[in-house]
């Protein structure tokens, strides 16, 4: 049997990694399971603020009889919290890491300076060596906080974030264009709104995604190696929920071939908006979707049957892992109108008031900024926003 090789390019004296069949059938390779990948990210985003927004030192070295002892810096800031509980994970971190894929400036900030920072020696693939004199670990963990710092200024990353932001206002306009233009085409829409996403568990080892490490040889170069991390809970996460790249490929697949055996599903729609986020208790992937229908002879029957069609089309494309909730549902409606008005019943176009609170409606909601911005595309002009032609 083919080896199986991870989705990982080598890239700059890194080498890539594969594993076996025998490998994988002898249990010598790991998944990530349920939760793993959204912990290390929130993780790390806090990490990164508070190296981003403070100017703390991790530790205080004293100097003693002639040893080094590294103390805690307790004072954190407000908001924030200490640097120094962040030293134990930076190796894990690295886990995160995918050379093929595009990252936000913070992120990449990271990976590029502990790669080449002699902290990284002093860790196990598990994380801090038992024989790290944890003095000197301290010290090298402090120099590392303030080369990143340095390299903040001269990347000029604060400013790619603040880009990165902005987009969220040109995607905001760009919905309210084309949603604007598409209403004043027709006297009557029905909106269809949606939201797609995964189930939690990987049904097979086709949905789940191996989880490697990384190792640095003497040379200094970076090795991708199997996880040798023990199991958690030993329920492998479904990989469309953290791999933007599946995911993609499961939104094209399903907005493709719309004249084939389901072209029954679009005859009817004049446009669509697709946004592709990260949220949820586990910071999941997932799709918020409006589908706009011509109203002329579209009873509120052959409308639930379009939603069911588009929910089994959903699962089709994911193999059977994608689910589907229906935006209209009564007691969603009750649970948001009271801070929201209701805006997504059939439209008519020639209202307008009606037309503005709806693209207010979809504005605000899929072009807001609630920390569910994707972090990690496949390619960094990889969209995460869509709209129909």
């Amino acid at each position: 049997m083919m080896d199986q090789q991870i989705d990982w390019a080598a890239k700059d004296g890194i080498h890539s990694l594969s594993w076996s069949d025998n490998q994988i059938a002898s249990g010598l390779v790991r998944y990530w399971e349920v939760g793993e990948y959204a912990d290390l990210m929130q993780q790390l985003d806090a990490f990164l603020e508070t190296v981003l927004e403070t100017s703390q030192t991790p530790f205080i070295i004293h100097e003693r009889q002639g040893y080094q002892k590294a103390v805690r810096n307790t004072s954190s800031g407000s908001g924030y919290r200490s640097l120094a509980g962040f030293l134990p994970r930076c190796r894990q971190w690295m886990d995160l890491y995918w050379p093929q894929y595009a990252y936000g400036a913070d992120m990449q900030l990271f990976f590029d300076c502990f790669m080449r920072h002699p902290l990284a020696g002093v860790f196990s693939p598990d994380g801090l060596a038992i024989t790290a004199d944890r003095a000197i670990a301290a010290g090298l963990y402090n120099n590392f906080v303030g080369c990143m710092r340095t390299e903040v200024v001269r990347r000029g990353v604060r400013k790619a974030l603040a880009n990165a932001r902005a987009n969220l206002r040109d995607q905001a306009a760009s919905i309210g264009r084309y949603l604007g233009d598409l209403v004043s085409q027709y006297r009557r829409l029905v909106p269809v709104r949606v939201d797609f996403s995964y189930e939690q568990d990987a049904f097979d080892a086709n949905d789940a995604m191996l989880r490697g490490g990384w190792t640095v040889t003497e040379e200094g170069v970076w090795m991708a190696v199997p996880s040798t991390l023990p199991l958690s809970t030993g329920r492998p996460e479904t990989r469309a929920r953290f791999d933007t790249a599946v995911a993609m490929e499961h939104r094209d697949s399903f907005f493709s071939n719309r004249r084939g055996a389901e072209k029954h599903l679009f005859e009817r729609m004049v446009g669509h908006v697709c946004k592709l986020e990260q949220g949820g208790r586990n910071g999941a992937n997932h799709f918020h979707c409006v589908f706009l229908i011509d109203a002329r002879e579209q009873s509120d029957a052959e409308v639930q049957a379009l939603k069911f069609g588009l929910g089994d089309r959903w699962r089709h494309v994911t193999n059977g892992m994608g689910m589907m909730f229906d935006c209209h549902d009564e007691n969603y409606r009750r649970s948001v109108e009271f801070r929201h008005p209701w805006a997504i019943d059939r439209l008519d176009c020639g209202d307008a008031v009606q037309v503005a609170r709806f693209i207010d409606y979809i504005v605000g909601y899929f072009a807001k900024d609630e920390n569910q911005t994707v972090r990690v595309k496949p390619s960094p002009k990889a969209q995460t926003l869509t709209r129909g032609r």
